[in-house]
């Protein structure tokens, strides 16, 4: 057929490094070594220009040829987000709630339950510490359900997730009440403007009485239940038992249809990355929830710093799929490097990619935050997680740390993945040490790490790390001592011996009294002596502390007037609290 192109020739535009590879019929890894040779730094999901795309076909020997133009029929951002479109038809979404509340209150075990899956039981020490996304089939419609965690060092991804979020759920513990992370909940959904239903959990644990304790300290920051005149709907649950779980769910739902939750299919679509990781064999991939239009595998994409084309999506359970409609939350794979939470995810035409890429790229590097070198003194450390948005939470918290320690925290980089090589030459280069949440070091990692003498650190709890950074940052500080009182003590008997001096018997009645203190003698109100003790003995024998209601004898240098109902004070040097 005239104008057929041959099947060994490409077309000459821009594509990833992956898809040009299978074009040429060659090996990923030869197209990036050649690339590297060319000074150009590529991964197999790196977009390539169509001048690059060229130089790769000319040095494999593959004939070229130039693209036929043609008209987009992709639409901007802007048109998506607006109005549909003439002839466009509304689609009805599903319900993206968020699951809010202090920690240990609950959260995870109500969306257990409804989910009938065990995730609390796999989070380290009990709290979430990722944001999971969760499609639940209900009898009452399907709802996508996001896990926030509780602790306080989590509440940039809290905020986060109240953002995306149509309603949230503040879950309340009737057995502990308002807490502090139960208020900033309450704050951040306030000032995203997201619905609340407040679930009053662990009813099962409570009385009457505490559960309308609750109602009311709820009611003093704000939230007034409807049956007391407010706006607020309040559900009484048990999380453990199923409790009330099914009227939660009929609120849910209510508030979904008084909201009137449509959005749009056939437009290109507009999204959010909830979380990102690096993840073995996929390489970057996202969380991702598509406010309007399918997403769907092969679509070229936009989002943040970076771009790609989408090569699998995978839903909540772990299955693969082809597409996904608005509000269900997908793993995206296809990324040339890792989003950050809170990116934008726009589907776009292939050559919309750069101009669109330029513009947000800009934009970011307006609000990007300036790194700040290392402080004089202060431990250097280097930061390795598991999820970018692990990586920015512990990096935050770490920050508001560091001022409140002796020596200062330095932060010299943080990245997400497995500690490697790199990272163990970089520390010793800078005398830092290697701090990882969630993730491990490799094996060429441990034996550079080995022969340089770099600490590695792993950690799976976030409080437990930050706790031994404070401990070590602290170890520098000064030790700053007082004289305390630490033990008394009341003569019964003086003893003259020779050779040995004038001995005290006497029995402790507070504290203790120890070998090396320092002493007062009162008789009366009046002090009559001051000295120290040089030697003390329990029942004939050599002791280093006597303790209140034992006997011992003593004896003090500088002081040998003794009578019988003199009291001695002990005190001891100390550290200052």
């Amino acid at each position: 057929m005239v104008g057929e192109r041959k099947k060994n020739e490409l077309v000459c535009e821009p594509m990833s490094v992956a898809e040009l590879a299978e074009k040429i019929d060659r090996p990923v890894n030869a197209v990036i070594i050649m690339l590297l040779k060319q000074g150009i730094s590529a991964n197999r999901n790196q977009f390539l220009t169509a001048d690059i795309v060229a130089r790769v076909a000319e040095f494999f020997d593959v004939p070229v040829i130039k693209p036929v133009a043609k008209v987009s029929d992709a639409k901007s951002f802007t048109e998506c987000d607006e109005a549909a479109p003439k002839g466009v038809v509304a689609f009805d979404r599903m319900p993206v709630v968020v699951v809010v509340g202090h920690v240990d209150h609950g959260k995870t075990t109500l969306l257990d339950y409804i989910r009938k899956t065990r995730v609390a039981a796999r989070e380290k020490g009990g709290i979430t510490q990722h944001v999971g996304a969760y499609e639940a089939h209900t009898a009452h419609g399907n709802i996508v359900f996001i896990d926030t965690p509780g602790h306080e060092a989590f509440s940039v991804m809290r905020s986060r997730g109240l953002s995306i979020a149509d309603i949230a759920i503040l879950v309340v513990g009737v057995d502990n009440g308002v807490q502090p992370q139960t208020i900033e909940a309450y704050e951040l959904a306030k000032k995203a403007g997201v619905p609340i239903i407040v679930a009053l959990n662990k009813i099962d644990k409570a009385s009457p009485k505490q559960i309308e304790e609750v109602r009311h300290a709820l009611s003093r920051i704000g939230l007034v239940p409807e049956e007391w005149g407010g706006e607020v709907v309040f559900v009484n649950v048990s999380a453990l038992k199923g409790d009330g779980i099914d009227t939660l769910l009929d609120m849910i739902m209510l508030q979904a249809q008084m909201k009137g939750l449509s959005t749009f299919l056939d437009v290109p679509a507009l999204g959010f990355v909830l979380e990102s990781r690096l993840e073995k064999g996929r390489g970057p991939v996202a969380t991702v929830i598509a406010r309007s239009g399918v997403l769907r595998v092969g679509n070229y994409f936009v989002c943040g710093e970076t771009s790609g084309r989408i090569s699998s999506l995978k839903d909540w359970s772990g299955e693969s799929i082809l597409e996904a409609q608005p509000s269900v939350p997908v793993v995206v794979a296809g990324f040339s490097e890792l989003p950050r939470s809170g990116d934008l995810f726009t589907v776009c035409a292939m050559h919309e990619i750069k101009k669109m890429h330029t513009a947000m790229v800009d934009e970011r590097r307006l609000t990007m935050p300036v790194l700040q070198g290392a402080q004089a003194g202060s431990i250097r450390i280097i930061i390795k997680t598991d999820t970018a948005t692990g990586k920015e939470v512990l990096v935050s918290v770490i920050e508001k740390l560091s001022p409140k320690t002796h020596s200062g925290i330095s932060i010299l980089s943080s990245g997400v993945g497995p500690v490697n090589e790199s990272d163990v030459t970089y520390a010793a280069d800078t005398q830092a040490a290697i701090y990882t949440l969630h993730v491990k070091a490799d094996v060429n990692a441990l034996r550079v790490a080995q022969e340089m003498g770099v600490s590695i650190n792993h950690f799976d709890i976030i409080y437990k790390l930050l706790e031994a950074l404070e401990e070590v940052a602290q170890r520098g500080r000064p030790v700053k001592k007082v004289i305390k009182k630490v033990g008394e003590a009341i003569i019964l008997k003086v003893f003259d011996i020779k050779k040995l001096g004038v001995i005290a018997g006497a029995r402790v009645i507070d504290g203790v009294c120890n070998r090396n203190s320092t002493v007062k003698v009162l008789r009366g109100a009046r002090v009559i002596g001051k000295g120290s003790i040089s030697s003390l003995q329990r029942d004939r024998n050599p002791a280093k502390e006597v303790r209140k209601g034992f006997e011992c004898a003593f004896v003090v240098d500088g002081f040998t007037e003794w009578q019988v109902d003199d009291r001695v004070e002990c005190y001891n040097e100390v550290r200052e609290d």
